[in-house]
């Protein structure tokens, strides 16, 4: 079995910046930040009265200068502003309609949204404990809340918030979700574990739960996360951070002809994921395949012309099979594309 050099190990670290199990955590984290905030409010819709147009501004302004006391035309002029970027005037219009009914949950959610948009998640926070005071049975602003404060990573006022949140609905599993994030941020993977199992019990078809129970179990190894995985799997077929979970997981643990099996499947939906042809190239080093290894860096750096991490494998192979030459010419390309990196100049320096 070949063993892989101390650089390389190091390199393809560094290497995999589209390291997808890596960044899917990070993804999936904005994703569900999205998903979470979903609510039935009116968030950037027009009221029905008002039908977007040309005119729509016109008619906007002339309805507020007849009925100046009237808080849904500030909204609606304030979804206006927002979508077409007007952001200081949208936040104008949304204070105002505030400020004549301070109690409308929409318009506390809408502005929230608002102040995320314009990178202001402590104001977007604020304004969700200001609308839970005005609204304390609203589920989707305890929603919101929890997730700006996540966002802001104030992980105690998050927590407090689901605590809330639970208390008021044992049901909702959003706050089980997010709890099990939270717990997952400072390192409480026990508490995570249990909140995503709550979470799940409450919403079977929860998908990012099972994901999150599948990475945290695979952390440590345990196959237990495959299940998890294959769940996420029966609730969207096509998931393709499921998949690559299943796959990665084996490959983490050398299992490579499970691996490489799971990753063929991956292709067969899409043949141009030059991810998957560097992570069977690297499965293949494992079964001590160097050339079809060889080939999957190679089919990677031709579906992504620029991928650095594959061709300095390419030059990685080619050195260990006594063809310098070939391997100058990977390296330079892979320096090319990454100047001034040490491990690619040492390995250049090694060869000349």
């Amino acid at each position: 079995m070949y063993n892989f050099q101390t650089e390389m190990q190091f390199f393809y670290l560094y290497l995999m910046n589209i390291n997808t199990l890596a960044k899917s955590s990070f993804i999936i984290l904005q994703l569900l930040f999205i998903c979470a905030c979903k609510t039935d409010s009116k968030s950037d819709a027009l009221s029905p009265t008002i039908i977007e147009s040309n005119d729509t501004l016109i008619i906007l302004d002339s309805l507020i200068q007849a009925d100046v006391r009237n808080p849904d035309l500030y909204f609606d002029r304030a979804v206006y502003y927002k979508n077409k970027g007007l952001f200081p005037k949208a936040k104008a219009d949304i204070y105002s309609a505030l400020f004549i009914d301070s109690i409308n949950a929409d318009f506390y959610m809408f502005a929230g949204d608002l102040f995320v948009d314009m990178g202001d998640g402590a104001n977007a926070a604020a304004l969700m404990s200001k609308g839970i005071n005005m609204n304390p049975k609203n589920e989707d602003l305890y929603v919101k809340a929890i997730a700006y404060n996540y966002y802001l990573q104030r992980y105690e006022a998050a927590l407090n918030f689901t605590r809330d949140l639970i208390q008021l609905n044992k049901y909702n599993a959003e706050a089980y979700f997010f709890k099990g994030m939270i717990f997952k941020e400072i390192n409480k993977e026990n508490e995570a574990i249990s909140s995503f199992q709550t979470c799940i019990e409450v919403d079977p078809g929860f998908y990012n739960a099972h994901m999150q129970l599948g990475l945290l179990f695979s952390y440590g190894g345990d196959d237990l996360s495959v299940q998890y995985f294959e769940n996420a799997l029966r609730l969207d077929e096509n998931s393709r951070e499921a998949m690559y979970a299943i796959a990665y997981h084996y490959q983490q643990k050398d299992e490579f002809n499970l691996a490489v099996n799971q990753y063929k499947k991956m292709i067969l939906l899409n043949s141009k994921d030059h991810e998957i042809f560097f992570n069977l190239g690297h499965c293949y080093i494992g079964l001590d395949s160097l050339d079809k290894a060889y080939k999957h860096f190679d089919l990677a750096t031709q579906i992504q012309p620029q991928y650095a991490g594959a061709y300095y494998m390419k030059g990685n192979l080619r050195e260990i099979q006594g063809n310098n030459a070939e391997a100058l010419m990977n390296y330079q390309q892979a320096l090319n594309m990454l100047p001034g990196d040490t491990t690619i100049i040492l390995a250049i320096k090694r060869l000349k």
